[in-house]
């Protein structure tokens, strides 16, 4: 999003005894991705903010698949599976962000999160290292169910056989999809679609497209993103966020929940 305060302490650990040192810690900790779906607060955070170091950022071949690290991006993960003609993981084209943070909101379409492909999941947690069958999380909708204080390390993605051209032309339908998300600084969908129908349908019905608190705007392209316009800080965000809120609740009696993530609020 481009806007909010400074983080005090960045740790970035590189192996899982480090991060294990960093999780028992009594000040507690923030974990932080890619950023893509978080939002720091206008103020300096105190709190000792975690993001895995480079030592976790890898993908390897495993029988059924991948294996990647909880630092390693979704669209190198995605490159990967073009160069290997290894098919399942298309819908995430276009979604920005780590495999960790991905699997910890479930992130993905309307229709597929990325839980639906993890056959294995890595973890680190106060106790130590830990493997998580994802059968046995609550995982769901924008939830990945693993439980706070648990770091994701590791995945294993249950992938089928394809070929090149089929997975790259896969990836550039769901690309295609994507093509009315707008550009610029912004959290990806700030709103989880509720069931009555998608956020975005909601906010453009309210007549809230182009409605801005400082400088920060509804898109005009899709009305589930708001943009840092014009130098927008966190405060202009979290106020937007919040009368977008209260004026589709008081048109249509819907509560949108968020799905970006605030910070030291």
């Amino acid at each position: 999003m481009r806007c909010g305060g400074v983080i005090a302490r960045l740790f970035e650990p590189e192996s899982g005894e480090e991060l294990q040192g960093l999780i028992r810690a009594p000040a507690g900790f923030h974990l932080l991705g890619a950023g893509t779906n978080t939002i720091f607060a206008d103020t300096t955070i105190h709190t000792p903010v975690i993001r895995l170091g480079p030592s976790f950022d890898f993908i390897e071949t495993v029988d059924g698949g991948l294996r990647a690290g909880g630092a390693t991006h979704v669209k190198k993960i995605l490159s990967r599976c073009v160069k290997d003609g290894l098919t399942g993981m298309e819908f995430m084209a276009g979604i920005p962000g780590t495999l960790g943070g991905a699997l910890a909101m479930n992130a993905g379409t309307a229709k597929k999160g990325i839980m639906e492909v993890v056959r294995e999941i890595e973890a680190v947690d106060a106790s130590g290292p830990r493997t998580i069958d994802p059968s046995s999380l609550p995982w769901g909708y924008r939830r990945g169910g693993i439980e706070p204080g648990t770091v994701v390390t590791a995945a294993v993605l249950a992938l089928e056989p394809s070929t090149t051209d089929e997975v790259r032309a896969r990836i550039l339908e769901h690309l295609e999809k994507r093509r009315n998300q707008p550009r610029g600084p912004s959290a990806g969908s700030v709103f989880k679609n509720p069931p009555e129908a998608p956020a975005g349908l909601l906010i453009d019905r309210a007549g809230l497209k182009g409605t801005r608190v400082g400088g920060a705007k509804v898109s005009e392209l899709h009305a589930n993103f708001i943009v840092n316009d014009e130098g927008a800080s966190a405060t202009d965000v979290a106020a937007l966020i919040a009368l977008v809120k209260r004026q589709v609740f008081d048109r249509f009696g819907i509560e949108l929940h968020e799905e970006v993530r605030f910070i030291g609020q």
